[in-house]
């Protein structure tokens, strides 16, 4: 687990380094209709925090805690829901035997994309951190003015709404992420065995 967690860690930061940015311009200039142009929205940002590195990646720290715990648990719960079909856990309940009997009887690129909805669904919807770095993220990246650091901002979503402050929202934000997830991944798995066939 330690291992999957470092490399988790590792490819997350690289994905927030290459898509922070972008999905910061996505937030800012989509919730605030006023901002005309990417210029402007980069100006406002960075501004706020004082160097071009901290402005264009506003919120990249909540986006990281959001990416990565969604990450780590997806692969988690994957790995646990593979091993359950190839051998059902002791002491499973009968619904999830008959779940995982369902399971074997699909063909295995159906399968796969079932286990792949399903790990995308519990990632999603079992994680607090999950929603909490998301919701952190958003707020830094629509008000960089106002949502200076990840502390700042947890702290006042502490004290507005308390601890369901951070999963504000979570419902329709799970549903875009399962969906999204489970399209890229299914993409990802089907071009994996493409290029494994290519290379025999």
């Amino acid at each position: 687990m330690g291992g999957l967690a470092a490399a988790t860690a590792l490819s997350t930061a690289g994905e927030v380094a290459l898509t922070g940015w972008s999905e910061r311009f996505g937030v800012h200039m989509g919730r605030l209709k006023q901002i005309g142009s990417y210029r402007e929205s980069l100006r406002i940002a960075c501004e706020a925090r004082g160097n071009l590195l901290l402005g264009a990646w506003a919120g990249a720290g909540g986006l990281w805690v959001r990416n990565f715990s969604w990450n780590f648990t997806f692969f988690e719960w994957k790995r646990f829901l593979h091993n359950a079909v190839d051998r059902t856990p002791e002491n499973a309940p009968q619904w999830f035997q008959d779940h995982l009997d369902w399971l074997r009887s699909l063909e295995k690129k159906n399968q796969a994309n079932v286990l792949t909805f399903e790990a995308a669904t519990l990632g999603t919807y079992l994680t607090f951190f999950n929603m909490a770095g998301d919701n952190i993220k958003t707020k830094m990246q629509v008000d960089p003015v106002r949502y200076t650091s990840v502390r700042a901002t947890a702290g006042e979503i502490w004290t507005q709404h308390g601890l369901l402050g951070f999963t504000r929202g979570s419902l329709f934000k799970g549903i875009y992420l399962i969906l999204g997830s489970t399209l890229a991944i299914g993409i990802q798995e089907r071009l994996t065995e493409i290029m494994a066939a290519l290379l025999r």
